[in-house]
């Protein structure tokens, strides 16, 4: 796996996800108190050209015509994606060469500028995050950076949508007794109705977070708010595509190069990688013996990450 490409990821929302790191780590313009990779270190709302796109294109392609189970190809990763500047020109340059549909998994909050909502504009699936209405709940779970504000977030969504052709797919992360209340949520179905997106998915804390204080909503919660937003609503915590061929050769570097983005459990492990389940379980407490990766466990699963 190269510099720039990992995966692909088990993703609820997008099946087998070849992931597009094109931001190095942690830039990004929040600071998530559910966020898996950790701290922000440097929270910046500035756009730059970090990497040659011209290298990260040659490197998704690559990978692409080796691999048999990729059904996106995704920016996102270790920051906010449209923090790169040639972040249009890449998805460009990927629509002309490939035939995978490309996705933008992105926390919405530079959409109020018209040179990033130009730049996605030939994406087929764009899934911002919107994760509180209220001004001061946003800066309880987002911790943005100190010139964005929830209006400009919201109005930045809107204009998208108004321009855009393809896809909205509109995430919800619930952090049990933060953004769950009643109130907050009447205000959540009005802003949905605002924003006519096509989708909206529910998220709760399912993997580990980077904080203890962010706690996960049961199923049964999730469901009734679910259907309390109505019929463009779904939850996304659950995962089904499972790789049926042999495994991976290189899948142990594979999944390393994930972990360095994020965590997975066990079970997307033996997913992504067509393992028998003691397989790989076997062959994690090796490389976990070896000081490569450290497990925990989270709810009812077993969790790598890097060590």
């Amino acid at each position: 796996m190269g510099k720039f490409v990992f995966g692909p990821v088990p993703s609820r929302r997008l099946g087998f996800s070849l992931g597009v790191d094109v931001i190095p780590s942690k830039y990004c313009s929040f600071d998530c108190i559910y966020c898996q990779i950790g701290k922000t270190t440097n929270k910046e709302i500035i756009r730059r050209s970090f990497f040659d796109p011209q290298e990260v294109v040659k490197e998704v392609i690559e990978e692409v015509s080796i691999s048999k189970h990729v059904d996106y190809i995704t920016f996102s990763g270790s920051g906010e994606p449209t923090l790169n500047s040639d972040i249009g020109l890449m998805i460009r340059e990927l629509k002309r060469k490939v035939d995978i549909p490309i996705s933008v998994i992105t926390n919405g909050s530079l959409l109020f500028m018209k040179d990033v909502r130009n730049d996605l504009i030939m994406a087929d699936v764009v899934l911002p995050s919107l994760d509180a209405v209220s001004d001061d709940i946003f800066r309880y779970i987002n911790r943005p950076h100190s010139l964005i504000d929830i209006d400009a977030i919201i109005n930045g969504l809107k204009d998208f949508r108004k321009a855009y052709q393809g896809n909205v797919w509109l995430e919800i992360m619930l952090v049990k007794d933060v953004n769950d209340d009643v109130e907050e949520l009447k205000k959540f179905k009005n802003i949905i109705d605002y924003l006519n997106v096509d989708k909206v998915q529910l998220n709760t804390v399912i993997r580990p977070p980077g904080e203890e204080i962010t706690g996960r909503l049961g199923k049964t919660e999730l469901e009734k708010i679910c259907e309390f937003f109505g019929s463009k609503c779904e939850t996304i915590c659950t995962f089904e595509k499972t790789v049926t061929k042999g495994e991976k050769e290189d899948w142990a570097e594979m999944v390393l190069d994930i972990l360095k983005r994020r965590s997975l459990s066990l079970d997307d492990i033996v997913k992504i990688t067509g393992l028998p389940f003691q397989k790989a379980k076997d062959t994690l407490c090796i490389m976990e013996n070896e000081g490569k990766i450290k497990s925990f466990h989270f709810g009812e699963s077993m969790f790598y990450v890097m060590n």
